[in-house]
């Protein structure tokens, strides 16, 4: 019989209050799912982060206790904390629970390990070299970032990322030679001395030759291998999930593509060729917003029998004949990143093009004489967003309000952008809003609750809530364009849908989370002297279309002739080849 002593125990649970409770804390934005999810997460994480020392009666003052505790608190608290008190003025969600799961885990390995050299004398050494290189090197990594901290008073964002990554080894040997004198001789010997405790402590502990139970033994001995397992493997490793780590790797890879993306840009530009057939002397602005999570199910304007009315503004434009609203609009999958990259380029699922290969809209509005712009209130970086940052970033001015301190990240936000633009030039004008992406009850402010109680967390309510506000925020974007920016065709299309009272998963799970809203807007003026455009997509209003033939559809709309725009993609073309038995969906394994 296994007996596990009360000061076993209590440490167990201090440890999952503690996780626990400053992982509320330290959140924002989370729903009951998460709140739940991690409150029975956390369990496991806490019981094995002193298993290993009750099953061997290891003292909890031992350096293979003690040691990575003192690791696994500064992971839990480090990067939250600093992020929280950058953060949490503006970004309405954020939660990192993989930093207590990882900083636990943590324990249970190191302690596991040393438990089982204690077992085999010729073991201390090796063991200590390696334990003690692991604990320094997992110490230092929340340590760089206090430092960050103490220097710039910011937790460490995208441009100091990309900044230490880029920075070359003689670069920064300069700027250690930069600092004072005392400061490099504190900072060498701290670290010496850190090292030489650290190893001393773990050898001292590991020449202790122990008897622990067989059976305990093979408890502690499963352990190890479960944890050199899941806290290091490459995919879906624990480490590799903690926000920092994902962070730096989210950076590198951005880096990467970035390099292959610009040179391939540089050779696809070159060959792109873009005839403007556009006759008009005025300036003019032409827009696109970019939904998110949004279903065309649970919006008045294309459900007549849903029972809230969330689209009071569509709902009235959709009576002037300058909008059209398209009722059968699918997106190729449930997921932003390919979603809006196929949609903005002339990668589709119907043909064989690579991302890299590929013109976008923006180098085609490029070409067609428009200064950009690209604002958005999702996410910049990101290994998945990786290809959006991209194809933003050939605009000529994109902003990101997560990079603005001063912004609040609700969508109204992207407002404050349009007054940069420049009314004496032709504009293309880029928004991407978050929408109703999930938690939804923090895509709107409190006080524009219509549906159910504000600041109550009910799913569908909450859905409604932002799709109303999503509403309201396409309306004053489309005032201030239409007031200011000569506007003369905007269009709206979401990433793809979303079933709000449903868990997300990432297999397709049928057509109610790829139903997207989709509509154009056209000035009279534009459709005077583009009747063609506007008659052709009234009498393909009812026609069924997927947002990855986006991109045909806008160099219609900006009235183009070019060696990559096939115009039998284009909705708004009398050529358009596509009916409902030919569109698919899930990235073309699905049909509509």
């Amino acid at each position: 019989m296994i007996y596990i002593h009360t000061t076993y125990i209590i440490t167990a649970i201090v440890f999952y209050l503690f996780s626990y409770i400053y992982y509320l804390k330290i959140s924002h934005g989370l729903g009951n799912k998460a709140t739940y999810l991690q409150m029975r997460r956390f369990v496991p994480c806490a019981i094995l982060a002193v298993l290993p020392a009750a099953l061997a009666s290891l003292p909890l003052s031992s350096p293979l206790f003690l040691i990575p505790a003192v690791i696994a608190v500064l992971w839990i608290l480090t990067y939250p904390t600093l992020y929280f008190i950058s953060n949490h003025k503006v970004s309405s969600d954020f939660e990192f629970h993989f930093e207590a799961v990882f900083g636990l885990y943590f324990i249970a390995w190191i302690s596991s390990l040393g438990i089982l050299a204690q077992q085999v004398s010729w073991l201390a050494i090796p063991a200590t070299i390696f334990i003690t290189l692991a604990e320094l090197i997992m110490l230092a990594i929340p340590i760089a970032q206090l430092i960050y901290y103490g220097l710039y008073k910011a937790c460490i964002n995208e441009n100091g990322m990309e900044m230490i990554q880029e920075t070359h080894y003689n670069e920064i040997i300069e700027y250690i030679k930069s600092m004072p004198l005392t400061l490099n001789i504190t900072a060498f010997f701290s670290s010496i001395c850190t090292t030489l405790i650290v190893l001393f402590f773990n050898y001292q502990e590991l020449i202790i030759l122990q008897s622990t139970p067989i059976i305990n033994l093979a408890v502690i001995a499963a352990t190890a291998i479960f944890l050199s397992i899941y806290l290091w493997k490459k995919k879906h490793g624990v480490f590799i999930r903690t926000a920092i780590v994902e962070f730096y790797l989210d950076v590198k890879e951005y880096l990467a593509t970035n390099l292959q993306y610009t040179q391939n840009m540089q050779e696809r530009i070159s060959k792109l060729q873009v005839t403007s057939l556009n006759k008009s002397q005025k300036t003019q602005t032409i827009l696109i917003v970019i939904g998110e999570s949004a279903s065309r199910d649970y919006m008045k304007a294309f459900n007549k029998e849903y029972k809230y009315n969330t689209t009071p503004w569509l709902d009235r434009m959709a009576q002037s004949k300058n909008f059209i609203l398209f009722p059968n609009a699918f997106s190729i999958l449930p997921g932003t990143v390919i979603a809006v990259s196929n949609a903005m380029t002339e990668i589709n699922q119907y043909n064989d093009k690579k991302f890299y290969e590929s013109c976008s809209i923006i180098d085609i509005a490029h070409k067609a004489g428009y200064k950009v712009h690209w604002y958005s209130n999702q996410g910049h970086l990101g290994s998945a967003d990786t290809p959006v940052t991209l194809i933003a970033n050939t605009a000529d001015v994109a902003k990101w309000t997560k990079q603005e301190l001063n912004q609040i990240q609700y969508d109204e936000s992207l407002l404050d952008y349009l007054g940069e633009l420049d009314t004496t030039k032709n504009n293309f004008l880029v928004v991407h809003l978050k929408g109703s992406h999930f938690n939804f009850l923090n895509r709107y402010p409190e006080s524009f609750t219509k549906f159910g109680t504000a600041g109550k967390y009910e799913l569908e309510l909450n859905y409604a809530n932002s799709i109303a506000y999503t509403d309201s925020v396409l309306e004053q974007i489309f005032n201030y364009a239409k007031d200011n920016l000569n506007l003369q065709a905007m269009v709206y299309f979401s990433d793809h849908a979303t079933v709000p009272d449903k868990r997300r998963s990432p297999n397709f799970e049928g057509l109610a989370s790829v139903r997207i809203p989709f509509f154009t807007y056209f000035a009279n003026e534009y459709i005077a002297q583009h009747q063609e455009v506007y008659d052709t997509l009234k009498k393909h209003e009812n026609f069924y279309w997927t947002n990855d033939l986006a991109y045909e559809l806008l160099c219609s709309i900006l009235d183009i002739k070019s060696n990559h725009f096939d115009e039998t993609n284009s909705l708004a073309s009398e050529k358009f080849k596509y009916k409902r038995e030919d569109l698919r969906t899930n990235c073309g394994q699905s049909k509509i």
